[in-house]
């Protein structure tokens, strides 16, 4: 017999499903909306990934000398895109 404090070899961890108790967006919603409900990962993936992505390619093609300067004026200049 195993005590309280003990594990049983026997008994599988559970896992815990993250998006188990997410609730369900409704279709009609706003682009914002739907932004807002989206996880983290997805969010940035499709508002913040792609244009800092864009901008390393082309601190990288351009080398600047301050390449800080360059990719923040960079986000700057193509912040409403």
């Amino acid at each position: 017999m195993t005590s309280k404090d003990e594990l049983d070899p026997n008994v599988k961890p559970r896992k815990f499903d993250f998006n188990k108790n997410k609730p369900v967006v409704q279709k009609e919603n706003k682009k914002e909306d739907n932004l807002e409900n989206l996880p983290i990962k997805a969010y940035l993936d499709k508002t913040v990934i792609p244009i800092v992505l864009e901008g390393m390619a082309e601190v990288a093609k351009v080398r600047p000398e301050n390449s800080i300067k360059y990719m923040a004026d960079f986000l700057f200049k193509h912040a409403n895109d």
